[in-house]
Order: structure tokens, then sequence, then C-alpha cells
């Protein structure tokens, strides 16, 4: 009985916190993001993104591809909303399967542009979420400093 008696009950979840913690460690990273920050961020333009790839050697270029990679997928998402929406207009003529069909084209769109996008554009060799984080630190930097 000994040591877990001195402790008490404690559920499942709560028994390895640094496993959790590594397990949904892009949470905690944003969390840290904004941490500690009373006001949010500027605003940025397309204009300071650019300035950022130019100015990061390492995280520049993943950034631009990351960004490259969101533009395909969401023509993906149009392309495979529309097309699922025309097909439903023209052999149900329901305007609600329709819209229905247009959400699940666009989400399945998205899904097979993204991976595409991972593969063709390599997006799978780096970590995009330090590249965006890189870039939201690097903005903060900008503005504040």
């Amino acid at each position: 009985m000994g040591s877990e008696d001195t402790k008490g009950y404690q559920p499942w979840w709560a028994i390895d916190k640094a496993a959790w913690r590594e397990r949904f460690s892009p949470y905690y990273k944003l969390v840290g993001v904004t941490e500690g920050r009373t006001a949010p961020l500027k605003p940025w333009s397309d204009k300071d993104v650019e300035e950022f790839i130019r100015s990061e050697p390492l995280y520049g270029p993943q950034l631009k591809l990351v960004r490259q990679g969101a533009q395909v997928a969401t023509v993906g998402a149009l392309a495979g909303g529309l097309t699922s929406a025309g097909v439903a207009m023209r052999y149900s003529k329901n305007y609600v399967g329709a819209l229905l069909a247009f959400v699940g084209g666009s989400a399945v769109g998205w899904a097979v542009g993204e991976e595409g996008a991972n593969y063709a554009l390599g997006l799978y060799k780096f970590d995009c979420l330090e590249a965006n984080l890189k870039f939201l630190d690097w903005w903060q930097a900008k503005t504040e400093g």
C-alpha cells in the first residue's frame, strides 16, 4: 500500500503531464505566442511577409512554401465544394442538399489539396507550425521594438 496511498487517487490523465504536453505540443506552442500579451498583434500585410521571407534565411523559404500550400488547399476546397454542389443540384434539385454537398466537398477538397501540397512542395520535411511561429515572433519584435 505504501506510497500510492500518500499521493491519493489521481485520474489517468493527470499522471504524466509531460507526455500530455508532448502529445498536444502545437497547443502549447500557440499558447506560448499569446501568453503574457495584453493586446493582439497589429495586422500584417503580404509586403511584411515578403520582407520576413527575404530577411530570414531558414524560416523565410519555409513560410513561403507554407503559404503556397495554403493557397493550393484553398483552391482544392473551392473546386471540391463547387463540383459536389453542382452534381447535387443537377441530380436532386435540392438546395439544402447542394449546400451540404458544398460543405462536404469543400472539406474533402481541402484535405486532398493539403496532402497534395504537402508532398508536391515538401512540407512534410519541416515543421510548418514552427515557421509560422518564427514569423509571429519576428513580427512582434518588429512592431514592439
